[in-house]
């Protein structure tokens, strides 16, 4: 049922609007049939009224937290078909009585065959035309299941034991208060070790997900096909670029802006570590010449879930070669979708927060002639109209390393660059 768009593009749009199908009944249903036991929710495909989509993902800072991704679908709603007082609407539940265009509901939005958003409705605003008989819109707000985590809390009071930042995050999610989906989420072992300190019934679930992603310096957020996301800082630093973007024809996928960004939004010369234990001593790593240079100006991580003082003086000292000097970087990057081939287009497309793209500026005058740097992805969104569809990238400079390989010139040396596997 995807709708195909003037420049090739496939896009499809789901809704579990409606009242229950396939419920089974007796005498009727077939034991090993499609019928299910309660019933369920088919996707409804609304991509024929769409008429605009904003899709906002990831995070504008790259030492800030992810926020939940949200989705906002414009929709034509002429027949009041999406309006949920509209007793003859398609939606409306018969049986019950009620609209069955009711928050809650699951969102999907699919380009070709890759998920772009996955989530459920927050919000549903209709409007209407005096000026204009029967024209009405209706816009459709949803949101990822970060939403879901914002609103929950641990429960019952209780101390872990002392545990790698993969293992603690399964367990809250795990938690019966929680009670995320097992099957909906990848979880990286990690590095840092999380202290046995208590966890209160008040914790914001959330709240405290992304303490432990800063106890480990990795991404944590829901990908774009809905999964929650807890990865691994190690083995992202062994990444290549999943697509390769420039100005130049031929020279890879090409944008149409890129803005750069040079000056102390990133500058941190002296970096506070503190963890969450009574009688913790702040650890403080000094970049002295940075310092000289620039002044000094501080990064202050407190109540870090780290499990002792030796951890927060790693991380310090980690965070301080990070940011002790002004990089001049590419902040932001847009890329006209409907300008490219469909092979360019399902590979950018299928980028995903987290991800690393290699991105080249080439110059006319100067030295050097073209600048070309390793990026992750912080940020992702997504604009739709009838006539276009614009993606945004948010990004990060990454902290790349290469595989250790014996005896080769450039790959052989331990270093800075270079790092076993």
């Amino acid at each position: 049922m995807a709708t195909t768009l003037p420049w090739g593009e496939t896009l499809t749009v789901t809704m579990t609007l409606g009242y229950l199908v396939r419920k089974f009944t007796l005498d009727t249903s077939l034991l090993d049939g499609t019928d299910v036991l309660d019933g369920t929710l088919d996707g409804v495909f609304v991509e024929g009224f769409v008429q605009s989509i904003s899709i906002v993902r990831g995070r504008k800072q790259q030492l800030s937290n992810f926020t939940a991704g949200t989705c906002q679908i414009t929709l034509l709603n002429d027949d009041r078909r999406f309006d949920p007082i509209n007793q003859d609407s398609p939606y409306w539940d018969v049986a019950l009585d009620q609209t069955g265009v009711v928050p809650r509901r699951n969102v999907t939005v699919t380009s070709g065959s890759t998920v772009i958003f996955y989530g459920t409705i927050t919000d549903i605003d209709v409007s209407y035309e005096r000026t204009v008989t029967n024209r009405s819109t209706v816009t459709i707000s949803a949101a990822d299941d970060f939403v879901l985590l914002a609103n929950a809390f641990i429960g019952d009071a209780f101390t872990p034991t002392a545990e790698l930042s993969g293992a603690r995050v399964a367990r809250i999610l795990d938690l019966p208060a929680v009670n995320y989906s097992a099957t909906r989420r990848t979880i990286s072992t990690g590095v840092a070790t999380l202290g046995a300190y208590e966890i209160s019934s008040s914790s914001n679930v959330l709240s405290y997900l992304q303490d432990c992603a800063t106890a480990e310096q990795n991404y944590c957020f829901m990908s774009a096909d809905g999964y929650f996301i807890f990865s691994d800082r190690v083995a992202a630093a062994f990444n290549t670029a999943a697509v390769s973007f420039s100005d130049v024809s031929g020279g890879g996928v090409q944008y149409t802006t890129l803005s750069v960004v040079y000056g102390q939004e990133l500058l941190y010369n002296r970096v506070q570590c503190t963890t969450v234990a009574v009688g913790a001593t702040v650890q403080i790593s000094d970049g002295v010449t940075s310092q000289t240079q620039y002044g000094i100006s501080t990064l202050a991580l407190d109540t870090l879930l780290l499990s002792d003082d030796a951890a927060a003086a790693t991380l310090a000292v980690s965070l301080l070669a990070r940011y002790k000097d002004p990089v001049y970087r590419f902040d932001q990057m847009d890329v006209a979708i409907n300008g490219l081939s469909a092979l360019n287009r399902n590979a950018v497309v299928g980028l995903d927060l987290s991800d690393t793209i290699g991105i080249t500026r080439t110059f006319s005058t100067g030295s050097p002639s073209s600048v070309t740097q390793l990026y992750n992805i912080d940020g992702i969104s997504h604009t739709y109209t009838l006539n276009s569809h614009a993606m945004s990238f948010q990004l990060a400079v990454a902290d790349t390393v290469y595989a250790l390989i014996l005896d080769d010139a450039v790959f052989g040396v331990l270093d800075a660059d270079n790092a076993l596997g």
